[in-house]
């Protein structure tokens, strides 16, 4: 068991409490208990403690809509004289070019990066929009394999 201590741990639960100087236990993959640092110490001495030293602790957050692919488009240049005028110029300059030259490597470390950027900064699930799976065979074989190497 891990004893995750001296967070400050955001509930989520039907009080949405916020304990300061909580802890956290976790057995496996399981949250068994959470409440004061001090007090779940004393009730689980055989757990292995981690001292957090301040941070927050919750659970992960969810990426409602996310185009993976889209990590490698950041700071693409659309080379026009004039910024689009509407969304399907969008599609038309950048998005649908991006689409047409995606390899299986471009699928797969979009993915291992998107999935690696969204871990450190909280987000352990998300809903992908997914373009690519009529350009890339396997598309989404490639982006599952991402998530579980992970």
């Amino acid at each position: 068991m891990l004893l995750l201590t001296n967070g400050t741990v955001i509930t989520h639960d039907q009080d949405n409490r916020v304990i300061k100087n909580g802890a956290v236990l976790i057995d496996g993959e399981e949250i068994k208990a959470l409440g004061e640092a001090e007090l779940l110490k004393s009730k689980y001495p055989e757990a292995e403690i981690k001292d957090v030293k301040g941070k927050i602790i919750m659970p992960g957050m969810i990426n409602t809509h996310m185009h993976i692919y889209s990590t490698f488009a950041r700071g693409m240049d659309l080379k026009t004289e004039q910024p689009p005028r509407h969304f399907l110029e969008i599609l038309e300059k950048m998005w649908w070019r991006v689409d047409s030259t995606l390899k299986a490597d471009d699928v797969y470390y979009s993915a291992l990066y998107a999935f690696l950027t969204g871990l450190k900064q909280g987000v352990t699930t998300v809903f992908d929009h997914h373009a690519s799976y009529g350009q890339v065979r396997y598309s989404l074989d490639l982006i599952a394999k991402a998530v579980e190497e992970l």
